[in-house]
């Protein structure tokens, strides 16, 4: 019989997944722990005191902290650590302790002292376990010698296991949760070391280049190493991903916050105090919002900065290699080259759009800053915020030539491998049927039975060479435009920095002309 997956016996049952393999992938139920929680980077003095409480019936056990104790003089602007700890333990609460700190330690197993047997003899024992130890101790028994031997005991505690292991087993103080960190700090930690690796990775493929004794050696380091770039962008991209979803889910939340509120002020019918605190509602988000934008595009300039260094990198060392092989056997891997420089072209173009988005929200900034200046600072601080815009104004001049400079390295890239499609096609060698009768090939030829496709597809790769070469064409003409945009800006700034200076010595020549008059009528 054809019994396909489920439980024997059964007969054209459907595989299904068990219940625990559905768990696997999943996190429910599972914490992380906090790297390094225990390590010990300064040990603090400890000093341990060990006494029978006879009210109580327990050992009291009180832990000091010598080096916090001696600083408690001195004033601290946030909550001091706490400089020492105590409580009271039964001995079945030290055994369990014991227990717990030689599974941190087993060289601490041979070091917990015998204590001695907390009940009185005869009935009275069995009635009253708790009863204190002077009630009926048995014969011979040194309750100093056992403290003494308990405060041994723990100092060895401190030194095997650690201060913070032993004195979070005998005083628990913190919650639970405070060993563990949340499961998307965890993911973010795991991405960036991913992404770290995979830089690594491309480093060492990349310094590998230099071994190679041959073409078909390098070729083989060339997909070895547009595998490991796939794999850097891969993880660049989750862990960038990871880091901009907090700030997407705040932009919506802020945005959708910011509406119910504008159209509970279009539509409600509210009295005075809620139309001003809605008002302050729609402030407050719109602010919120912004903040979210600012970081999104800031994390947005990080990602492309990460692709373009490695790309970056790629095209300098083919570059280099380019020189050890001739022009015919390069041919080869032309391709690859040419698909190089517009990935890199592509990939920088985006990160030089990124920067220019955050440079004119930068200018928006300023602005809003002139606009709504103290009547009281505006003499002040009008000169410094215009000189900060026309800064500002240059670097965004700047980086639109930057991004003009990449856009026609993308067009040229493109033409390169038109042009050399072209060149290809010119050179590829057409083979046709043989022909008998002369008559009959003229015939064909009138026909039109005898064509050669090659013409048509090199008109078609020369119309694309037209338009991107007129695209090219106003790439510079806007090139030209912005250059003398940034001239301008120059010129203005630099007249304002001469006012601005000329303003200044006039006034220091006012201030010592006054400064010397006042002298003159002290002397008077």
């Amino acid at each position: 019989g054809d019994v396909r997956g489920g439980m024997p016996g059964r007969r054209g049952c459907r595989p299904s997944r068990p219940m625990d393999a559905e768990r696997m992938d999943s996190l429910d139920g599972w914490v992380s722990v906090k790297s390094g929680l225990f390590t010990e980077t300064q040990r603090p003095r400890l000093r341990f005191l060990a006494a029978w409480n006879e009210v109580e019936g327990k050992f009291a056990v009180t832990c000091h902290n010598r080096q916090l104790q001696a600083r408690v003089a001195e004033p601290e602007p946030e909550a001091p650590a706490p400089s020492s700890w105590a409580a009271l333990y039964s001995p079945q609460e030290l055994c369990c302790i014991h227990r717990v700190l030689a599974a941190s330690c087993a060289a601490l197993e041979r070091c917990f002292p015998a204590l001695p047997e907390l009940r009185p003899r005869g009935l009275w024992g069995l009635l009253f376990p708790g009863s204190s130890l002077a009630e009926g101790s048995e014969p011979g028994t040194d309750l100093d010698s056992v403290c003494r031997q308990l405060e041994l005991y723990l100092d060895a505690a401190i030194e095997l296991c650690g201060h913070r292991i032993a004195l979070d087993t005998l005083f628990p103080e913190g919650e639970v949760e405070d060993y563990f960190e949340s499961v998307s700090e965890l993911r973010g930690r795991s991405l960036e070391q991913r992404v770290a690796g995979g830089r690594e990775a491309l480093r060492k493929i990349l310094n590998q280049h230099i071994q190679a004794k041959d073409l078909v050696m390098l070729k083989r380091f060339y997909l070895e190493e547009d595998e490991a770039y796939q794999e850097l962008v891969t993880a660049a991209t989750q862990f960038y991903q990871c880091l901009l979803q907090p700030f997407r889910d705040m932009r919506e939340f802020a945005s959708l916050c910011k509406q119910e509120a504008l159209k509970s002020l279009e539509f409600d019918t509210l009295g005075p105090r809620r139309i001003q605190s809605l008002q302050k509602e729609v402030e407050e988000w719109s602010r919120r919002m912004q903040e979210a934008v600012c970081s999104i595009q800031d994390i947005t300039v990080d990602y492309f900065r990460e692709t373009v260094k490695a790309l970056a990198a790629m095209q300098k060392r083919m570059e280099e290699d380019r020189t050890q092989f001739g022009k015919a056997a390069w041919a080869s891997v032309a391709p690859r080259q040419e698909k190089l420089r517009f990935m890199f072209a592509k990939e920088m173009l985006q990160y030089t759009r990124a920067k220019e988005l955050c440079l004119k929200r930068k200018k928006t900034q300023i602005q809003y800053k002139m606009e709504h200046l103290d009547t009281r600072k505006a003499v002040a601080m009008v000169d410094e915020l215009e000189m900060q815009y026309y800064e500002t104004q240059l670097e965004l001049y700047n980086i639109q030539l930057e991004t003009l400079k990449y856009e026609e390295l993308l067009v040229v890239a493109q033409l390169d491998t038109i042009r050399r499609e072209a060149r290809e096609k010119e050179e590829e060698v057409v083979y046709y049927d043989a022909c008998e009768d002369p008559e009959q090939l003229r015939a064909n030829e009138g026909m039109g039975l005898v064509h050669d496709s090659r013409s048509v597809d090199i008109k078609m790769l020369l119309h694309k060479v037209h338009q991107l070469e007129n695209k090219r064409g106003a790439i510079c003409s806007r090139r030209s435009y912005l250059r003398n945009k940034r001239e301008e800006c120059k010129e203005t700034q630099r007249a304002k920095q001469q006012q601005l200076q000329g303003e200044e010595a006039n006034f220091r020549q006012h201030h010592s002309i006054q400064l010397v008059s006042d002298y003159k009528v002290q002397l008077d």
